[in-house]
């Protein structure tokens, strides 16, 4: 008798917490800048440097880079800039993890504020997302078939089965030249800008990962004239690539979110000698997670007809991940400018940003709740107020339908903006418009009992012996004939047999004649 058995490569979250911390600064205003009359946008990032996991713990180590955009009353352009960053060490209890941990840490700003304290200092604020996740890899063994089984009886039951076969760290870099549009001055100094990732798509391929997706590029510059003025400039730059990953097929299922681990946006010149080159640079850090599904068959249960065998049973839970969604999400709301503006002239930059709040099955679907957070900079007629900024959250709803959901899944969702825009309805009005994209992978942990070692040894002479020949059984309850054949030791086939039975299925009463 030889058993076959297989291994396969499973991983499954071990633990798992969120939490926040609030981080706040006060910042005087350099010398080389005027006095600050108001702020009008704030921008940051967070940069995680040290990661170090104790004993059902994490100590971790980092900054948060912020950049304010302010405007003055000096006569001159009227807008400035200040950049500063909040140093920052946080422990927290993480319950099951060990010094030898990789933990992931997901980050992202949930709020960030600033605020006027007077004309020479403002208040930095900002409450800041930590997702802490550690994965385990294990090898679960499968018994699938018994050779040389000889008078014995084999159950095998099929199931699904989502194996990993790719399990890495990787980057994908992104490097553009663009030059500015002929219609818009020389760069003389930048003002305010924004490099975001914007849609993006991964796919496997035949031993790659494909990325494709856009880069949002935003620009606020005084011109570099004899007069200067204030411009921008705003486009979407695509991208695709592949990163290896030997091993993989494009029929497998990639769980993957790319995080922007590093941004810059350089001024360089043209042939004649003008500032009119961007350079934009990004990189992406990519966790691969590639899964297979295997329909596998294992044996669940076994007896002996001729000698008295032993199943060693182990419980156990699989990873299956049921399917991939995508939906889209059409936002459409009008704002009425504040009464404190001046009437709305250009719109300069709208920057949107998706927060998913709850979600929840409802009927077959899956129920988001989120908020759609707008940050609109337009300039007016007035000429003291040139540049003004307008914040808005738009609460929205939309609901992903027949899903294959259960109490028992879990689901991951990204968002993404795919499309936004701003149109002035009339002086004091404007409608934003945004389209936003959601990726859902539906996944489910199933719990199993398996087969894990066969133990065989001879019958006792005396029970052979003192067991009767023949015996007719009545069950009390239904019952199969997989249940009848292991209590007394009788092949299956024999009880259809001799009792001529076609099914499986034994009714409360019905007579089963069983021979030793």
């Amino acid at each position: 008798m030889e058993l076959k058995k297989a291994s396969l490569h499973m991983d499954q979250v071990k633990c798992q917490i969120n939490t926040q911390i609030t981080l706040e600064e006060d910042k005087n205003i350099s010398d080389r800048n005027p006095d600050a009359e108001r702020l009008l946008m704030e921008k940051g990032r967070v940069v995680v440097e040290d990661v170090r996991p104790g004993t059902d713990s994490l100590a971790m180590k980092g900054k948060l880079e912020y950049e304010v955009l302010y405007s003055s009353e000096d006569g001159n352009r009227g807008l400035y800039r200040i950049q500063g960053e909040i140093p920052w060490e946080e422990k927290v209890r993480v319950e099951r993890m060990e010094t030898m941990d990789n933990p992931q840490v997901a980050v992202h700003i949930e709020d960030l504020r600033s605020s006027l304290i007077n004309s020479r200092k403002i208040n930095i604020r900002s409450l800041v997302n930590f997702c802490i996740r550690t994965r385990e890899i294990r090898d679960d063994e499968i018994l699938l078939d018994i050779e040389d089984a000889g008078n014995m009886e084999i159950k095998k039951e099929s199931y699904s089965q989502s194996v990993i076969v790719a399990d890495k760290k990787d980057v994908f870099r992104i490097k553009e030249d663009l030059e500015l549009p002929s219609s818009l001055p020389p760069i003389g100094e930048v003002l305010w800008k924004y490099l975001d990732l914007g849609k993006w798509e991964i796919k496997p391929l035949e031993d790659n990962i494909g990325i494709q997706g856009e880069v949002h590029l935003f620009i606020l510059y005084e011109s570099a004239e004899e007069e200067p003025q204030i411009r921008s400039y705003e486009t979407t730059i695509p991208f695709s690539g592949n990163v290896e990953c030997p091993g993989t097929s494009s029929c497998m299922i990639a769980d993957i979110t790319p995080q922007v681990s590093y941004s810059n946006l350089g001024i360089k010149q043209d042939y004649d000698g003008e500032d009119r080159m961007l350079d934009v640079e990004m990189v992406l850090d990519i966790p691969i997670q590639i899964y297979e599904q295997r329909e596998m068959e294992q044996i669940t249960d076994l007896y002996g007809t001729s000698m008295d065998i032993t199943p060693e049973y182990s419980a156990g839970s699989c990873k299956l991940i049921l399917d991939k969604y995508q939906g889209r999400c059409k936002i459409a709301e009008s704002l009425k400018l504040p009464a404190s503006s001046g009437k709305i002239l250009q719109i300069c930059h709208i920057k949107p940003q998706v927060f998913i709040e709850d979600s929840a099955i409802e009927n077959e679907g899956l129920c988001m709740e989120g908020i759609l957070n707008v940050t609109l900079l337009y300039i007016t007629d007035d000429d003291h107020r040139k540049y003004e900024v307008m914040k808005k959250d738009i609460p929205f709803s939309y609901t992903m339908d027949n899903m294959n959901l259960s109490s028992r899944t879990k689901w991951k969702i990204n968002s993404m903006i795919e499309q936004s825009s701003a149109v002035i309805l009339d002086e004091n009005n404007v409608e934003v418009k945004c389209v936003v994209c959601f990726d859902v992978m539906i996944e489910e942990m199933r719990e199993k009992m398996s087969v894990s070692n066969v133990k065989c040894k001879p019958f006792d002479e005396d029970v052979v012996n003192n067991a009767p020949s023949m015996v007719v059984y009545v069950p009390s309850k239904k019952e199969n004939i997989w249940q009848v054949g292991k209590r007394y030791c009788v092949s299956q086939e024999a009880i259809k047999e001799i009792n001529q039975l076609s099914s499986n299925e034994i009714e409360r009463g019905q007579k089963i004649l069983l021979v030793k």
